[in-house]
């Protein structure tokens, strides 16, 4: 599902935002696959990419410091996580139901 996000349109305060422009896009994208009820687990599939990416979002979301060193192949991302980051990156709370 593609997004189309604008640096006008984005809903984030850029002046007190921690968040890259690229992350906030793929958080994006995680939000528009949940809130269409779609898995978003999927998007890691195709794009193994993204779901390193996306860790990196998450350990700055927990406060936890992200040094890549060693990449671990393995790493299991619930639902929560991403929805965790969506609420801390855009600010949005998603209830979806399905």
């Amino acid at each position: 599902m593609a997004t189309i996000l604008t640096w006008n349109t984005a809903n984030v305060a850029w002046n007190s935002n921690t968040f890259t422009w690229e992350e906030v896009i793929l958080v994006e994208e995680l939000a528009g696959a949940r809130a269409a009820g779609e898995d978003p687990m999927g998007i890691f599939k195709e794009t193994p990419e993204k779901k390193k990416k996306f860790i990196k979002i998450l350990c700055k979301v927990q406060g936890t410091e992200y040094k890549e060193n060693k990449e671990v192949k393995d790493i299991s991302i619930r639902i929560q996580d991403v929805d965790l980051v969506i609420n801390k990156v855009l600010g949005v709370n998603l209830d979806v139901e399905v």
